[in-house]
C-alpha cells in the first residue's frame, strides 16, 4: 500500500512538472512582427515626426469665362460662341496647348421679368474654361490676352507643383529624418541605445491646392501681376526603432 501511494506521488509530480513547463514556455514577439494596432513591441522606441519642404508652384490653373445675356436663345448662343472661340484661339497663340484648355462650366437659363414666373424678357449663357499655364510668366498675359478678347470673367487661379510625388518624398525623408533625431534624444535620456528601424507608416494627409479669389475682368491695358509664392509640403511619419 505505501508503495502504491509513492509510486502515484511520484507520477503527480512529474505531470506537475511538465504542466509548469509548457506554461512557462511563450514565445515573445519576434522584431519587425506586425502588431494587432494595441500591443506593443518590448524594447522598442516608437517617434512621430513632421516633415516639412518649401516649394515655388511651377504651374498655374486658371479659371476664365464669357457670361451674355441677350433676348433669344440663338443670340446668347452665338455670341457666347463666337467670344470664347476668340478667347481659346487668344489663350493658344501665347503657347497654350490644346490639351491644358478645359471647358469646365456651361449654363443657359431663361430670364423672367420681374414679378413673373412666365413672362420671358432674356436668356443669360455662361461658358467657362480652366487654362493650365506651365510656365508662370505667362499666367499674367493669359488673363489680360482673354479679357481683351472678350471674356466677362476671371474666377481665380491656383497653383500647382508639377511634381507634387518629388516634393511628398523629400518631406518624408525629412519627416523621418526628424523623426530620429527624437528618438535618439529620447533614447540618451533613458540611458538606452537607439537600434535599427522596425517600421515606417506615413500618416501625410493630402497637400492642398492654394486658390486665389474670383474678381472682375482687369482692365486690358494694364498687365496683370502674378506672383505664385511658395507652397510648403508636409509629410507625417511614425517610426519604430529598436532599442540596443
Amino acid at each position: 500500500m505505501t508503495l502504491s501511494v509513492r509510486s502515484i506521488g511520484i507520477a503527480a509530480a512529474s505531470v506537475l512538472i511538465v504542466v509548469v513547463a509548457a506554461l512557462s514556455f511563450r514565445p515573445g514577439p519576434v522584431a519587425g512582427a506586425p502588431t494587432n494596432g494595441s500591443e506593443i513591441l518590448p524594447h522598442t522606441l516608437t517617434v512621430s515626426a513632421t516633415g516639412k519642404v518649401t516649394v515655388v508652384p511651377d504651374v498655374a490653373r486658371v479659371y476664365l469665362g464669357v457670361s451674355l445675356i441677350k433676348p433669344t436663345v440663338k443670340e446668347a448662343r452665338d455670341a457666347a460662341a463666337t467670344a470664347m472661340t476668340n478667347v481659346i484661339a487668344a489663350v493658344k497663340a501665347l503657347g497654350i496647348a490644346e490639351a491644358d484648355i478645359q471647358t469646365s462650366g456651361l449654363s443657359l437659363y431663361a430670364r423672367y421679368a420681374e414679378g413673373s414666373s412666365t413672362k420671358i424678357v432674356g436668356y443669360s449663357i455662361s461658358e467657362q474654361i480652366q487654362v493650365t499655364v506651365r510656365d508662370l510668366d505667362k499666367a499674367g498675359d493669359v488673363i489680360d490676352t482673354a479679357t481683351a478678347k472678350g471674356a466677362t470673367d476671371v474666377n481665380g487661379i491656383s497653383f500647382e507643383i508639377a511634381d507634387q510625388a518629388k516634393a511628398q518624398d523629400a518631406a518624408r525623408a525629412a519627416a523621418v529624418t526628424a523623426a530620429r533625431a527624437s528618438g535618439l534624444a529620447m533614447a540618451s535620456a533613458g540611458n538606452v541605445t537607439l537600434g535599427a528601424v522596425v517600421s515606417i507608416a506615413d500618416a501625410s494627409a493630402p497637400t492642398p491646392i492654394y486658390y486665389g479669389a474670383g474678381a472682375a475682368a482687369p482692365a486690358a491695358d494694364v498687365r496683370t501681376p502674378v506672383q505664385p509664392g511658395t507652397q510648403e509640403v508636409t509629410a507625417v511619419v511614425t517610426v519604430i526603432f529598436e532599442l540596443d
